[in-house]
């Protein structure tokens, strides 16, 4: 008799975790400690702030909704392929919020942790910690995608070693803390035939093993033919999804790191297609939210005179719709004049600076010792700086190479230990196009199918 009373003293204390949750305050979320106290009653859990634990799990022991010991409760948390679940028994929770040693979880529709996301009103960060909470249970901006489960990346790459990535001070570090640098290659406009061929799982295996890279970042145009916001070009915003989404498949199958980049460029001003990149950005981020390998560029080259405050303007409008979803992905945003005054970030850096870098862009026939000031300008002033496009051509993509200036810059990318993608993954006739017109291959290149930049930029992916 009495144990069937104590199991429905134990049902009823669980039918009641959800409403528990919301007497919580911020602080809770972040476990204060506490000590274990007895009175008439028996015993108590009191956290350092005098408040005492209830509906809770602590040290192995279960707390009623009063606050008094109940019963040792032997709960433990598990791991599976899938991620992490919490078992009492044979009971384990169920889309519910389950209080366990002074920190709050939420487990979804099959019993498993839920990380980076928003469950109503209330975020869980990476650990499946609470951690904060909004005025509202609706997000900034609806993401109209589905939520892809956490990925598993081959044994030894990139992915594998370093996980989510973070920055600390103007470095970009893994997730232990340690700097790291991202190399690798730009995609060209992904819907345009000198590039879209070159976006498959071969290729991006071949930039990988042969040359060494370990990023590929995508670019998705906004207002040229194909562009996101272009409606008017018969491309559909499904195609160019289903584009961005192998992409991303196919790095993340070789444990790659991958940007999603909002290519600006005929428009100059990211805010004229605000509303596009709100939802955009929404959607990317929640789509990928568990993907530790996937970062995002927020505007490529902003251009034709517009201000820092106007680009910074937008990237706080952006920035907080992406940290909904994914709260601790690296995000970059551009700079102006096509992304070359980086310098001017440091006096008035984004509201949001974790995890956060700015971008240069150079060309090294154009961009001398006036452009590589700045980035030391900017280094020194603290600016975290990663150079998502690039090449040792002039700065409209052809032209002569100078190979003297490309030297100076690949001495401070080494340096600084910067990161960066070369542009452009594609057989264009032009001088920045990696391989050569006369090529035909779609990977599995060799030093005879790359261009004189394919190959500069090969070598410099591998160390020589």
């Amino acid at each position: 008799m009495e144990c069937g009373v104590k199991k429905r003293i134990l049902l009823m204390a669980l039918c009641i975790l959800i409403p528990a949750f919301f007497l919580l305050d911020g602080n809770d979320a972040s476990a204060a400690s506490g000590e274990w106290i007895s009175d008439a009653k028996g015993w108590h859990y009191r956290y350092a702030d005098g408040s005492f634990a209830k509906s809770e799990y602590i040290d192995g022991y279960w707390l009623n909704w009063k606050g008094n010991y109940e019963k040792k409760w032997n709960g433990t948390w598990k791991k599976s392929a899938k991620g992490w679940w919490f078992r009492a028994g044979s009971w384990y929770p169920l889309e519910q919020w389950l209080k366990i040693d002074g920190k709050s979880y939420y487990f979804d529709s099959e019993g498993y942790l839920v990380t980076n996301r928003w469950i109503g009103k209330y975020y869980v960060d990476g650990q499946g910690v609470w951690t904060k909470t909004r005025s509202s249970s609706a997000p900034l901006v609806k993401p109209k995608t589905t939520q892809l489960k956490k990925p598993s990346y081959p044994q030894g790459s990139p992915a594998a070693l370093w996980g989510a990535l973070q920055v600390k001070g103007t470095q970009l570090c893994s997730a232990k803390g340690e700097a790291v640098q991202l190399k690798g290659v730009s995609t060209f406009g992904i819907i345009w035939d000198e590039g879209r061929y070159n976006i498959n799982q071969d290729a991006f295996a071949t930039l990988k093993n042969d040359w060494g890279a370990n990023l590929i970042r995508i670019a998705v145009y906004t207002e040229e033919y194909g562009g996101y916001c272009n409606g008017s070009d018969q491309v559909s915003t499904e195609t160019l999804n289903k584009t961005i989404a192998d992409a991303v498949s196919y790095a993340t199958n070789l444990g790659m790191y991958v940007i999603i980049d909002w290519h600006i460029l005929r428009d100059g001003n990211p805010n004229q297609h605000i509303s596009e990149a709100k939802q955009f950005f929404a959607d990317m981020s929640y789509q990928y939210a568990n993907y530790d390998n996937v970062l995002y560029e927020i505007c490529n080259e902003p251009n034709g005179g517009v201000t820092w405050n106007e680009i910074k303007k937008y990237a706080d409008t952006i920035i907080p719709i992406i940290r909904e979803n994914d709260g601790d992905a690296v995000i970059l945003t551009g700079t102006p004049t096509w992304s070359q005054d980086v310098d001017q970030v440091a006096a008035n850096p984004v509201s949001d600076k974790t995890n956060v870098m700015y971008v240069l862009h150079f060309y090294a026939s154009t961009h001398k010792d006036w452009i590589r000031n700045k980035l030391k300008t900017a280094i020194a002033a603290g600016t975290p700086v990663f150079i998502t496009e690039f090449s040792i051509c002039a700065a409209d993509g052809n032209g002569s190479i100078d190979y003297q200036s490309a030297a100076e810059w690949k001495q401070l990318i080494r340096n600084d230990n910067l990161s960066y993608a070369g542009w452009s993954l594609s057989n264009k006739n032009e001088t920045s196009a990696l391989i050569k017109n006369s090529s035909s291959k779609h990977s599995g290149w060799t030093e005879g199918d790359l261009s004189e930049t394919g190959v500069w930029l090969r070598n410099l992916i591998r160390g020589n």
